[in-house]
């Protein structure tokens, strides 16, 4: 006789369950503004999905990626110099090494961290492979709630001489790091070894702020503050900046605010979808009334700085509410081509709700800043007419007389848009709703070419 057991899977098989969702959650992009880049283990890095474009600074450098740093004249600080942006506009996704996930991490996960450190054994010139032994290898470490946290590292692959250097302060200071690796192994203790990837200094405030001075070639614009320059990538500098940024306002106002993207991750149309989506989580239905809009970027500055176009994009007396900072917009303005969506009727709050889901779901965000149709740069480089009008559950696609002329002229299925939005189901309703002051003034830009061309003929 044969019993067949039916019930609830094993806990253990649960928690199994519960833990890699738990990670999956914790896991987001790792990013980091460095002052300098001490570690790049090429060899290794190679084998992330971005470590095609470290291979790349390399060969620009002119290093020879199969050996290590040593030995290869200027060109580490070359590649040094080409690469510290790129881990601004990184893609790599890791679990943030913390209190929340250092109980859970296994081996294999690729982990970032960032923490005052000490380094134990540190490297001696010249730089020699590790032994395996680590009371004899170089290594950082540093707690993590009642952990131990090890970042062992091939010396081999330190940058510049610096980079040595700093690592015997460390011996001495703690030392902030921040990098990125792979865990190597969890103790029975609970000792937590990490093989390090690429790790740096973080760049401060006082440096982002010399470093600016530095570039910059025009007057400071009104409004431009320290925190303008923190880095928004550091936990080390990270504070309460939302909460700052909304202390002391009206928070019932309505604001209209520029979302950015780096348009070389986006297909057409895909800017327009990933923020209706979020706006529709995070804007309750009966308080929608919302505009919008998507167009490129272009800070064509004929000369000026990016430095210059970044800080009087983003300043103004009293603040605008943003999460971009002078340095990294500075960063992606000479990186990448950029796109921007407005969004229009937002209280405060909810700024900073679509900001947080925008973070989390869509991996071509860059951030944000609030809209002042008075800043110069603003009146010339954000889109004027509004694309979509959300009004409860109900989306509109907004046309002018001119524009809905032509696609008529050109044969346009005036259904399609409609119908392409209706069957993804973010809305109730979906119709178009004309533009009536846009209408009229190409109604009055019309009659005015078409008086002058009689003009013109009558002579």
């Amino acid at each position: 006789m044969s019993i067949t057991m039916t019930g609830p899977l094993p806990v253990a098989e649960h928690s199994d369950e519960a833990l890699a969702e738990e990670l999956r959650r914790s896991s987001q992009i790792w990013r980091a503004r460095f002052s300098s880049v001490d570690l790049v283990n090429l060899p290794r890095v190679a084998m992330l999905t971005q470590g095609n474009a470290v291979a790349a600074a390399a060969r620009r450098a002119g290093l020879d990626s199969t050996r290590p740093f040593g030995g290869q004249g200027m060109a580490p600080g070359e590649f040094v110099r080409i690469v510290r942006p790129l881990f601004e506009t990184w893609d790599a996704e890791a679990v943030t090494l913390c209190e929340r996930t250092v109980e859970k991490v296994h081996r294999g996960l690729l982990v970032s961290f960032e923490s005052a450190m000490r380094c134990n054994n540190p490297p001696e010139v010249p730089l020699k492979e590790p032994t395996g032994v680590l009371t004899k290898d170089p290594h950082l470490v540093f707690p993590v709630g009642a952990r131990k946290v090890i970042i062992t590292f091939d010396p081999r692959w330190l940058t510049t001489a610096t980079a040595t250097t700093t690592l015997h302060e460390a011996a001495r200071e703690p030392l902030v790091v921040s990098g990125i690796g792979t865990v190597a192994s969890v103790s029975e203790e609970g000792n937590i070894r990490i093989s390090a990837l690429v790790f740096g200094q973080p760049e401060t405030l006082a440096q982002a702020q010399f470093d600016y001075a530095k570039r910059s070639v025009l007057p400071d614009p009104p409004g431009l503050t320290w925190a303008d320059f923190r880095n928004e990538l550091s936990r080390s500098e990270l504070s309460q900046l939302y909460g700052d940024q909304l202390q002391g306002r009206e928070t019932v106002s309505r604001k209209s605010i520029a979302l950015l993207f780096d348009e070389d991750k986006v297909f057409p149309g895909q800017i327009d979808r990933d923020v209706l989506t979020q706006v529709s989580r995070v804007v309750p239905e009966y308080r929608r009334d919302l505009g919008m809009a998507v167009a490129s970027l272009l800070f064509d500055g004929n000369g000026v700085a990016a430095a210059d176009l970044a800080a009087h994009f983003l300043a103004r007396e009293p603040a605008l509410l943003k999460s971009l900072t002078v340095p990294g917009l500075t960063t992606l303005i000479r990186s990448c081509n950029l796109a921007v969506a407005t969004v229009s009727g937002l209280s405060e709050g909810q700024t900073v709700d679509l900001h947080e889901a925008m973070r989390e779901a869509v991996t071509s965000y860059l951030g944000y800043v609030e809209v002042d149709r008075k800043l110069p740069l603003h009146e010339r480089l954000l889109p004027v007419h509004d694309e979509y009008h959300v009004v409860g559950a109900e989306l509109r696609l907004v046309y002018s007389a001119a524009r809905r002329a032509l696609d008529e002229a050109n044969g346009e299925d005036l259904e399609a848009p409609l119908d392409e939005w209706r069957q993804r189901g973010l809305f109730s309703c979906v119709e178009w709703e004309e533009d009536l002051e846009q209408s009229a003034a190409e109604q009055k830009e019309a009659s005015m070419i078409m008086e002058a061309w009689l003009n013109a003929q009558s002579e």
